[in-house]
């Protein structure tokens, strides 16, 4: 399992001419990420650290182009391995006491919403494989019909299940749209979804 000795020795590969991670932003997150591993690995008093698991997985770096950045994969990779260890602690953790009723309901994120999904804009691949634009757009525009739906009368026009079920179809030499991207964000549709699908079957 990923100590903190892995992170204070891990080196990613720099790139230049293609697009990486920036450099500063990878490397402020991996002293919040040693920081909450210490945590755990010596059982420090106190409050689990705000960096947790599911923080890791949704995080995302600002991409570099013709500076020097990061290798993203090396990143993604590290990451998993954080995320894998953080899991690890956190399921060994004994159980917190339930949060006063205010603070639980602000701790949920917002729901997303159908108008946003107009305004969403994806990284672009070329010369490694993406998804295929069309497809994606195409169901961007029946996801966001969908969820507006919901929003006005609580009818379902698309499942949570359909969503998860969903393939785009690859690309390899052409432009296409950043598969973790687009992946993470159909995990938001998802979970919009399931929100209305559970405040209609008043769960």
């Amino acid at each position: 399992m990923l100590t903190t000795t892995a992170i204070d020795d891990v080196r990613f590969a720099v790139t230049k001419f293609r697009e990486g991670y920036e450099q500063a932003s990878v490397d402020a997150f991996l002293t919040e990420a040693r920081a909450a591993l210490a945590f755990w690995e010596q059982r420090m008093p106190g409050s689990a650290p705000a960096l947790n698991a599911g923080a890791v997985v949704a995080w995302r770096f600002e991409p570099t182009k013709f500076g020097n950045g990061y290798d993203q994969d090396e990143v993604d990779d590290f990451l998993d391995s954080i995320v894998e260890a953080l899991r690890t602690h956190e399921a060994s953790a004994p159980a917190p006491a339930a949060p006063p009723a205010s603070l639980a309901k602000a701790a949920h994120p917002p729901v997303l919403r159908s108008s946003a999904i107009s305004d969403k804009r994806f990284s672009t691949t070329k010369f490694r494989e993406g998804y295929s634009q069309a497809g994606v757009d195409g169901f961007l525009v029946a996801a966001r019909t969908a969820l507006a739906e919901y929003e006005r009368s609580g009818t379902p026009g698309l499942t949570s299940t359909d969503v998860v079920n969903v393939r785009f179809r690859p690309t390899k030499f052409r432009v296409g749209y950043s598969q973790d991207e687009v992946d993470d964000y159909l995990d938001e549709i998802t979970l919009a979804i399931r929100h209305h699908e559970q405040a209609a079957s008043g769960l």
